[in-house]
Formats: structure tokens, sequence, C-alpha cells
């Protein structure tokens, strides 16, 4: 017996099998949002940044911006915890990880930032910080915790220990901290902001050596500097 045709207005529908658009995963969203800020930001300062113009730069809905990052603060420390975090993390972790003469320490990092100045690969945020921190002090605020200050205690630690030893004397861990970390901040601004008009960019590496070396004979440091 024939099966019954099903009644008119019931039939059901031949699937439709249409293509669709396949949606990026999260994290590359997340990526493509974090490369159109840093160039929103480096085009038009922080206050001039705009979230629709960030959303259309990284071809995603202002809605999508807004659901991974609130605000344009939000988009900041995003960048900079992408951007700068990792290499914070990995010179405190050497720092407060090591407990031998301070010459070699003292030079690795100065070559470290040497190195990131000569390649190109320095963020604009120092930059940033300097024309937006008047207006947006929280930006100045969570780029000194998060950053200076992590480094500050991470070569305050290191101090101390050198102190302890006898090592270097006439001056506190912490401003010993401070009168370090200083050149190694006026390099990173020198390129930032003269690099591009100097017929000859200044070199940073043989400038960052020599600090190492006039530092450590101020604080009465107790054998050579390792050459």
């Amino acid at each position: 017996m024939p099966a019954a045709k099903p009644a008119i207005g019931l039939e059901q529908p031949t699937p439709q099998f249409q293509p669709r658009a396949r949606r990026a995963a999260p994290e590359v969203r997340q990526a493509d949002i974090l490369d159109a800020a840093l160039a929103e930001f480096s085009e038009h300062g922080f206050e001039g940044a705009r979230m629709e113009d960030v959303a259309r730069k990284a071809r995603v809905s202002k809605g999508t911006v807004y659901l991974y990052y609130p605000t344009k603060q939000a988009l900041f420390e995003a960048l900079v915890r992408r951007d700068i975090a990792p290499r914070v993390a990995l010179a405190s972790l050497f720092l407060k990880g090591y407990d031998g003469p301070l010459a070699p320490a003292l030079e690795r990092i100065v070559g470290m930032a040497s190195a990131a100045i000569q390649a190109g690969k320095l963020p604009i945020y120092p930059k940033l910080l300097i024309a937006e921190a008047g207006r947006f002090p929280e930006l100045a605020a969570f780029y000194r915790r998060e950053v200076v200050g992590r480094m500050l205690e991470a070569l305050t630690a290191l101090f101390d220990r050198a102190l302890k030893r006898d090592e270097i004397s006439g001056v506190t861990a912490e401003t010993a901290a401070h009168l370090f970390i200083a050149p190694v901040l006026k390099s990173v601004l020198w390129s930032l902001v003269f690099a591009g008009v100097e017929d000859t960019p200044f070199p940073p590496e043989p400038y960052l050596q020599s600090h190492v070396q006039v530092f450590l004979r101020g604080l009465n440091h107790k054998g050579e500097p390792h050459a």
C-alpha cells in the first residue's frame, strides 16, 4: 500500500545547504583588534583614537570590539600585556634568580635593551604616555605599576643582595635601581623621538655599556667590572 502523501502545506522542505562564512576564532579576532588599536593609537594618540575606527581596521563590528575590550583603557592595557609584559617578566625572572657578580647581570640587561632599540622593535607606549599622561593619569599609573614598577622591584632585589655581600656601598638598593634604569629609559625615549630625524642615529649599546662601568664605579664596586 503506497504511503500517504502529506497534506498540502505540511511537506518537509528539502534541506538547503548554504555555505556559511567561517568566523575567526576568538583569539584571532582579539589579535586583529589589538593590532588595529595599536595602529589607531600610533596614528591618532590615545585621546584621538576611536573605537569605531579600531573596529573598521580590524574588520569586525564595533560590538565585537566592546565585547572583548569595553574601553580604550582596556585596549591599552591589553596591548601592554601582550607587547611589553612578557619581556618584563623574562628580565624580572632573570634578575630575581641571579646571585652572581653585578656587572654581568647589568650588562645583560643593557644588552637586551640595546638590541631592541637597534632592531627598531620599540613599542610606542612610552612616547604615548608622555603625550597623554596629563589627561589620562590612569594610563601612567597602569604602566608604572605593571612595567616600570616590576623592573624596579627586580633591580632593587638585585642591588640589595649586592649590598649585603658588600659588593657595592654608599647607596640604598632602591636608589641604585632608579640610578641604573634612568639611562636605559633615556635611550628608549631618544630613539622614539629623535631616531627619525638624526643623520646618524645615536647608537645605544656603547652608551649603555659605558653607563654600566661608570655606574659601578660610582657605587664603590669592589672588583673590576666585567668586560
